[in-house]
């Protein structure tokens, strides 16, 4: 969200170096998630089929960017935040049921 209301490029830096703290804390934390979840016999297949599904939803969520970016900054940024608290909501949730 923090590109999408930048208005200075100072402040999209700024979200850059946020975005790259963030990418770097949480890559880890996803393989360390697909290592868990998965049997130790077959982890390779489920690392291959982690990134194959994080590479082929890379496109289409891709052009959909593109395609909002047509309305402006603030709005694909937006969408984007909604749909990573739509994600943040549903695991949370998962979460609750399980305890």
């Amino acid at each position: 969200m923090g590109f999408g209301l930048a208005t200075r490029p100072w402040m999209a830096g700024f979200a850059l170096l946020g975005y790259g703290a963030y990418y770097g804390l949480t890559e880890g934390t996803e393989r360390a998630l697909v290592a868990t979840l998965a049997e130790q016999r077959s982890r390779g297949r489920a690392y291959g089929a982690f990134n194959l599904v994080a590479g082929l939803v890379a496109l289409p969520a891709s052009l959909l960017f593109g395609a909002l970016w047509a309305y402006g900054p603030r709005v694909a940024f937006g969408v984007g935040a909604g749909f990573a608290a739509t994600a943040a909501l549903g695991m949370t949730l998962r979460r609750l049921r399980r305890a």
